[in-house]
Parts: C-alpha cells; sequence; structure tokens
C-alpha cells in the first residue's frame, strides 16, 4: 500500500472518531423541535405532536437510507392510532430531514404527554452517525 493510499485511509478510519462516534459531538450539529404541537386540548378533541430534526450547521442532514424508526409512547390520557412511525410516513417522505405530525386524541382530563423515542442517523457529506433521541410532548387535558 501506498504511503499516500494509507494516509487516506487513515483520514477516513479518523472521521467517524472526529464527529463523535458516540454521538456526543454529533449530537451539538442538530436539534430536534416540537413546535406546532398541541399544548392543550378538550377531552375528545384530536390535536397533534410535531417532530422535526433541525440542522444547525450547513450540509448537516437526516440519512435517507438508514432505517429511521419513531416510537410514541402516549401517557393514559391520550390516544395515538399508530405507535410506530418511518420515514414514509412524514409529512414529506422525500425532505432531507422529514417533519412528522402525529395526530393524539384527548380520552381523559389532566396533565398528559406524548414521548417520541426516536431512532435516525445524522450526516455530513464526511460521516455519519446513528442517533437515538427521546422528546416529550407536555399536553393539558381539560
Amino acid at each position: 500500500m501506498s504511503r499516500f493510499a494509507a494516509g487516506a485511509l487513515a483520514a477516513l478510519l479518523a472521521l467517524p472518531a472526529l464527529a463523535g462516534s458516540d454521538g456526543s459531538n454529533v449530537a451539538s450539529t442538530y436539534k430536534v423541535v416540537t413546535d406546532g404541537s398541541s399544548r392543550s386540548l378538550e377531552v375528545g378533541k384530536k390535536g397533534k405532536v410535531v417532530v422535526d430534526v433541525v440542522p444547525l450547521e450547513k450540509g448537516i442532514h437526516v440519512n435517507r437510507e438508514f432505517p429511521l424508526k419513531y416510537k410514541v409512547v402516549p401517557s393514559a390520557g391520550l390516544k395515538v392510532d399508530k405507535l410506530e412511525w418511518k420515514r414514509e410516513d412524514a409529512v414529506d417522505p422525500k425532505a432531507e430531514n422529514p417533519t412528522f405530525q402525529i395526530p393524539v386524541t384527548a380520552i381523559a382530563k389532566g396533565a398528559q404527554s406524548v414521548a417520541v423515542q426516536m431512532r435516525f442517523a445524522i450526516c455530513s457529506d464526511a460521516w455519519c452517525v446513528p442517533q437515538n433521541k427521546t422528546v416529550t410532548v407536555a399536553i393539558d387535558v381539560k
């Protein structure tokens, strides 16, 4: 192997380490937002939980090939029609950074919540790192 090839290979292998293969540095390149989610509902009314991965740096995106999966866990006072969401369930499945709008129905009064356990890969042109994140949206049901 030439000196150039060995150097290129070493640099390529170092990319995940530079990106934070444990996700610690990668997590600072994006944020998960829930803007647009219902924060208050009346019993029997429908609302939504919005989950969006927003890049904080140019070139950051959610990997299209990675088997993205969101598991939805509502509290006892909320009902969801679907507990598992994949890329094809996004508002625009072809979007570089897909947005999800998860319908919820209020079924009992009180402080309720929906947790979304997210599994996806966040990438740049040089690296791609799987991420596990959970976001929780509080909904006051009256």
